[in-house]
């Protein structure tokens, strides 16, 4: 169980380990997330394919499918456990409204402050709840799971890609300093929902890598991932590394 969520913990933050370094530029340009709501989803849509982006799904598929035998176990488990005191604290702070309404606020606040710092994230967050909701949701009618308390669209949690989006897109920001606790916390938030039987731990796992994927696509165009995959391939054995590069900040 606790080998589990450090599997998903330490899949989805080694992009956080490095330090950021701050941007030379003093200010990010302006941000009109909601007047260009549908520019914004279309370019970042187009913009999803990428290495970066098939690396991360690619080790949640990994992942998932190689803790798939742990969920009837987990199941049980919990069953058994009964309610609990603190998953309602993950079950709020997941919630795509909450998160989608924090974006929102963050932006607001820059805007009365007139921080365009503050209202650039307000802005990737937007941009990244948007994009999440649309994978998250059309995933969720594809995959048509059952949950294990019963009814449907369990694959992937949408409690878990919505936070880690917003994770991924504070570790674009700020680095390993907030980007750490970030992830820690969506991985929390992850946990409750298997410990409700709301979730699978596989789905968390999937829906843990959705939203790193679009929060990294969101915030492509301004920080450089500081590890690059390198895969290498001999007649006996295949491997992949993965190098540190160093990270830099470029405002769009």
């Amino acid at each position: 169980m606790l080998s589990s969520t450090c599997l998903l913990y330490l899949t989805l933050t080694l992009q956080t380990i490095a330090p950021a370094v701050p941007s030379a530029s003093p200010e990010p340009p302006p941000d009109r997330p909601l007047h260009e709501f549908f520019q914004n989803l279309g370019r970042d849509i187009v913009a999803l394919p990428s290495r970066e982006t098939f690396a991360l799904l690619g080790a949640g598929t990994g992942g998932a499918l190689a803790m798939r035998p742990a969920d009837d176990n987990l199941q049980i488990w919990a069953d058994g456990l009964g309610e609990s005191s603190y998953t309602p604290i993950g079950r709020t702070a997941g919630d795509g409204w909450i998160q989608g309404g924090a974006a929102l606020g963050t932006y607001g606040i820059g805007l009365l402050a007139g921080n365009r710092h503050v209202t650039h994230l307000g802005s990737d967050l937007i941009r990244a709840q948007a994009l999440n909701a649309v994978l998250t949701r059309g995933l969720k009618f594809v995959a048509d799971r059952r949950r294990p308390s019963g009814g449907g669209e369990s694959l992937p949690s949408g409690h878990a890609s919505a936070s880690f989006a917003t994770a991924s897109v504070l570790a674009s920001h700020y680095g390993a300093k907030v980007g750490v606790p970030a992830y820690a916390g969506a991985a929390f938030i992850g946990w409750t929902r298997v410990r409700d039987n709301a979730h699978w731990l596989t789905d968390v796992i999937v829906g843990g890598a959705i939203g790193a994927a679009v929060g990294r696509t969101v915030t492509r165009g301004h920080t450089t991932l500081p590890w690059t995959i390198v895969p290498s391939a001999s007649s006996r054995e295949a491997a992949i590394f993965i190098v540190y590069t160093g990270r830099s900040h470029a405002t769009r």
